[in-house]
């Protein structure tokens, strides 16, 4: 990944974080305050173009790797689409130990992003090219 692109993602992840913070200032406002609300969501508005504007510069600059981003939120949606009905004891991730892995009986190890593990067993994994996929308890280690 270049660095141009490794930029412009951590503008995307600033802006984004921004946004969840006016969200939040967002449900925070009396309902009365109509004007208040407005402000704000005309603010999320803005920043939501914003993230899409340095999408299309991705593009633009490295269209593989723009893909493959697209590719890991469409997963993560799905992966929070799944997890809604799911209870989860365990979950880890990359970010927290730069290592995020299952290893199924066989010997395969399948690197992800996430990997989150239910009550009874199985696992639900966000992996690193953007797939999210289940794999029942007794077959990982």
């Amino acid at each position: 990944m270049s660095a141009e692109v490794k930029t412009l993602l951590q503008k995307i992840n600033f802006i984004e974080t921004d946004m969840e913070v006016h969200k939040q200032i967002l449900l925070s406002i009396p309902s009365d305050n109509k004007k208040e609300m407005e402000k704000v969501i005309n603010e999320i508005a803005d920043q939501k173009k914003q993230i899409l504007t340095l999408k299309q510069k991705i593009k633009k600059i490295d269209k593989t790797e723009y893909d493959k981003i697209i590719a890991i939120e469409q997963a993560a949606d799905t992966f929070k689409q799944i997890s809604k009905n799911k209870k989860f004891i365990a979950v880890s991730t990359l970010n927290e130990s730069g290592e995020c892995y299952i290893t199924l009986n066989n010997g395969t190890r399948i690197d992800c992003l996430v990997a989150a593990k239910e009550e009874n067993g199985n696992f639900t994994i966000l992996t690193i090219d953007g797939e999210t996929k289940e794999y029942p308890g007794g077959i990982v280690q």
